[in-house]
């Protein structure tokens, strides 16, 4: 009989510290988990758009390049920052964007993925493409996107070619070819008198011919006899 109390007594004695046992691995897992979810909050910052108060991650411009995707500029803040790429959410769709370094400035980042429509709002979350983690996030509203133009470079025009010194450059002589003249006759025109017309005061001084010179001899007529 008294083994079988003692036999009880063990296995509550047991059970507890089972129970016991269990609660604080559950605390201490949760206490974990908080602990890292707190460390990840604290590394993503929020990111803005850049001003003269920005001190971390921030966006300069939104742009689109000529094949119609978008391209975010960012700039980083100061120190080493770790290479990163973008999930943009906008109208429930998220879209990758990849990022490069800016080959003329070394604080400029461009990330180019799908374009957001002018006038909508876009949520841009920042993870390290080494071990993915959020290390940035923010929302901001595309007011404008600054279009890329191409700039035409001037065309490079053949240097001329130099002849060296002392070099003689022979010229073919112009061959001079005669070409026959044919002489044409230059035919006569007849040319016609045109009479003078007379001036008024010629006219009067013309007498009138006489009715005897108008007169013409009459062959019926006879003769006077003598």
């Amino acid at each position: 009989m008294k083994k079988k109390q003692v036999l009880i007594i063990l296995g509550v004695l047991g059970f507890a510290f089972v129970a016991l046992w269990l609660v604080v691995l559950t605390v201490a897992g949760k206490t974990l988990l908080q602990s890292f979810s707190g460390a990840e909050s604290v590394s993503a910052v929020e990111a803005t758009l850049c001003d003269e108060d920005a001190s971390g991650l921030c966006v300069v411009n939104f742009g689109a390049n000529s094949l119609n995707r978008m391209v975010i500029y960012f700039r980083l803040p100061e120190g080493e920052y770790p290479p990163f790429y973008v999930k943009a959410r906008n109208r429930d769709t998220v879209s990758i964007y990849t990022c490069e370094a800016d080959e003329t400035d070394v604080t400029l980042v461009r990330c180019t993925g799908i374009r957001t429509p002018l006038g909508e709002t876009v949520d841009l979350e920042i993870y390290t493409t080494d071990d993915d983690k959020l290390i940035a996030r923010g929302t901001f509203l595309v007011s404008a996107i600054a279009i890329s133009t191409p700039v035409s470079q001037p065309s490079e025009l053949p240097a001329a070619e130099e002849i060296p010194t002392g070099e003689t450059i022979e010229t073919a002589e112009p061959v001079v070819v005669d070409t026959p003249t044919i002489e044409m006759p230059t035919p006569e025109l007849a040319t016609e008198e045109i009479p003078t017309p007379l001036s008024p005061a010629d006219e009067l001084a013309t007498p009138p011919p006489s009715e005897t010179d108008n007169a013409t001899p009459d062959s019926n007529s006879t003769p006077p006899s003598p």
